[in-house]
C-alpha cells in the first residue's frame, strides 16, 4: 500500500497505474474529466502508462456548464 494526495484528501492504495487508480474511485469512465499527476496533465489515452507513487499528488477536475 502507498499514500497519495488524491484531490487534497490523503488515501491508501495498492494501484500501481493511474488507471487503476481511477477505477477504484469510480472514475475511469466519466467524461469531461481532467487529470494532474504532481502538477502535470496525463491524457486519457496514457492513465494505463502512468504510474502512481508513493506521495504523489492526484488531481481530478470535473468540467461544469454554467453562463
Amino acid at each position: 500500500m502507498i499514500k497519495i494526495d488524491f484531490n487534497s484528501n490523503t488515501i491508501e492504495t495498492s494501484c500501481k497505474n493511474l488507471h487503476s487508480l481511477l477505477k477504484e474511485q469510480q472514475l475511469q469512465h466519466k467524461t469531461g474529466i481532467a487529470v494532474a499527476v504532481n502538477n502535470q496533465v496525463v491524457s486519457k489515452t496514457n492513465w494505463d502508462k502512468t504510474p502512481i507513487y508513493q506521495n504523489d499528488s492526484i488531481l481530478v477536475i470535473t468540467a461544469t456548464q454554467g453562463g
